[in-house]
């Protein structure tokens, strides 16, 4: 990555110089102050030693508008800082991204900060001498440790009235209706979103929307086998809203996902993933909110609701898809081994069913057959198949083996959080996601689907041959295959069967364990702080007969579980115990 030297980068900007950050915007008073619509950061690539510093530029469109709400943020502490005037310190060798935005996220820009002993800036901002015209890129991203930084527990404010906690109302003239395993109709309906004592307002927030009326929406159901568990008393469903908002105090957007959780009698297990998931610095996690649901006015229960996944290289899956013509670019895909309508590829190695999730490709009854879609499917699939030869024939030469084109640091963020939750569904047989971009190795982008974790499976023990369903003990080290064509124990060999065969990949697992454990004995203390918050729309769910798992045992081994609160309980116990477990077993490899 090419560097300039800090005075190239004073006179090479052109462009209107912003103002930093709280500063007066030097517009007349009584003057209409314009909205930012756009703003980018010179440079955009830089190349520092540790202890240099640099001064970001920042130009705004339009030229007219204030740059007073403009916030600097540092996106992996550990390797630089900024301060509210966008001055860069280099701290240790890392990489890091540098964002400025408006104080509402609405808009943003970054600055690729690469830390290196050995930098040498000066190179013409044009050139990279790790590019090869002819081949593409040599020089790959580098994930930020964004979980660095991450508070111990989110701040919202409490309310203990049931009538207080936040809630979404839904009307609909008919239910969604399953097609068959992961389809559904779309049916048209409104929703209103309301918060009224601003339980989820943040404290720097300038404004929040406590109410945003009845907006048009289309629904669906989603969702596998959770869908009728439990009889179907609490489905799970996909939310399309008519325009882009912003929903308690979450970013803009359309597409909202309603978790029911009926399968978890803690209906904790998910935000307690997803946190994890933060914590280890996973390219993306959904943000979320538990909330009451009310259908037609009748109570639903109290839902999880996520961040849709969807794909933006800034805010979401940080990839750009693959644009027309081209075969190298912006790639996701998802193993999962359901049947719905979704087109697929079949691993050759591993025998992985792989969805295409972006771009579509159309569906297995109407596919796009195209020569552009042709030729990106052969190109996306015959990467996945490289990697799975690569692996399965252990060619673990850093240079020209499997490293060459899968991303170690977020398969080894994945394994800690599977691992860390032994989730039956993390060995890679289903809800896992790869993705893949023009500057990036196969990598795995975010983490899903945690029911059935932290101890909340039963057949766990005896389905997979473990001889222990417990706290203790590996799975996702031991169990892989595809959980299908006969391999219904997960015996057959898969990615991190053949990973820790690797001492590379077992080494930097240890170093990178060391450094998110600190974070991860946090973790009870995160549970404790949603419990308090949560409680009213808890209770109101094991009332409501939203959470029948909460009182049987055949489900929640090994306890009988008479309340939520002992369900709770267990959890928290599991995960303690599992954690130690895997610290000393993790630094004994």
């Amino acid at each position: 990555m090419a560097g300039l030297s800090v005075l190239a980068v004073l006179l090479s900007c052109k462009q209107k110089e912003i103002i930093p950050s709280g500063t007066d915007s030097g517009q007349e008073a009584g003057k209409t102050t314009l909205e930012v619509t756009g703003l980018s950061v010179t440079p955009s690539e830089y190349t520092m030693k540790p202890g240099e510093t640099l001064q970001l530029r920042v130009s705004i469109t339009p030229k007219e508008a204030s740059a007073a709400a403009l916030e600097w943020k540092s996106l992996g502490m550990l390797y630089a800082k900024v301060d509210e005037n966008g001055l860069v310190t280099a701290l240790k060798e890392g990489s890091v991204r540098i964002r400025v935005s408006t104080k509402d996220m609405r808009v943003s820009a970054t600055c690729t900060i690469t830390i290196d002993t050995e930098a040498d800036p000066g190179t013409d901002p044009g050139t990279d001498p790790g590019t090869d015209p002819g081949t593409g890129p040599t020089t790959y991203r580098v994930w930020e440790d964004s979980g660095a930084d991450l508070p111990d527990y989110p701040t919202y404010k409490k309310v203990s009235a049931r009538s207080d906690f936040p809630r979404i109302d839904i009307t609909w003239e008919e239910e969604t209706q399953r097609l068959s395993e992961g389809e559904y109709t779309w049916v048209d309906g409104t929703i209103r979103f309301r918060d009224p004592k601003e339980m989820y307002r943040e404290a720097k927030a300038e404004t929040y929307e406590t109410d945003s009326q009845v907006l048009n929406m289309r629904i669906r159901g989603r969702g596998n086998t959770s869908y009728d568990a439990e009889g179907g008393i609490k489905h799970s469903y996909k939310i399309k809203l008519e325009e882009h908002r912003k929903v308690f105090g979450m970013k803009g957007d359309k597409d909202w996902i309603l978790l029911a959780d009926v399968q978890d009698p803690t209906l904790l297990r998910n935000a307690v993933a997803l946190r994890i998931a933060r914590m280890v610095s996973m390219p993306w996690t959904p943000k979320f909110r538990t909330v009451e649901v009310y259908f037609n006015g009748e109570y639903g229960g109290c839902y999880l609701l996520v961040e849709g996944k969807e794909v933006d290289r800034e805010n979401k899956i940080p990839i750009t898809v693959v644009e027309a013509g081209q075969t190298d670019g912006g790639y996701l895909l998802e193993i999962d081994n359901k049947q719905d309508y979704d087109r697929y590829f079949r691993t050759e190695s591993f025998q992985k069913k792989i969805k295409f999730k972006e771009p579509e490709f159309g569906d297995r009854y109407n596919p796009d057959h195209s020569a552009d879609a042709q030729a990106q499917i052969d190109f996306i699939t015959s990467y996945v198949n490289e990697v799975e030869r690569l692996l399965a024939s252990r060619s673990f030469d850093p240079e020209t083996g499997y490293q060459s084109k899968l991303d170690l640091y977020t398969f080894i963020g994945n394994y800690i959080v599977q691992e860390l939750t032994m989730n039956v569904d993390g060995g890679m047989r289903l809800s896992t996601y790869f993705a893949k971009d023009k500057d990036t190795k196969l990598f795995m982008p975010m983490v899903w689907d945690f029911d059935l974790s932290l101890g909340n499976c039963s057949y766990i023990g005896s389905s997979f041959n473990l001889g222990y369903d417990g706290p203790e003990g590996w799975f996702i080290k031991i169990r892989g295959g595809s959980f299908e064509n006969g391999d219904w124990d997960g015996s057959q060999k898969s990615y991190y069967q053949y990973l820790f065969e690797d001492p590379v990949f077992v080494q930097a697992l240890k170093e990178r364990w060391n450094l998110v454990k600190p974070r991860l004995d946090k973790i009870p203390a995160f549970i404790d702080k949603l419990v308090e918050y949560n409680t009213p729309a808890y209770d109101h769910n094991v009332e409501g007969g939203k959470n029948p798992r909460a009182n049987r045992y055949y489900y929640s081994p090994p306890d009988n579980f008479t309340s939520w609160s002992e369900a709770v309980d267990y959890m928290k116990d599991f995960y303690s115990k599992r954690l130690q477990w895997l610290d000393t077993n993790i630094n004994a490899l």
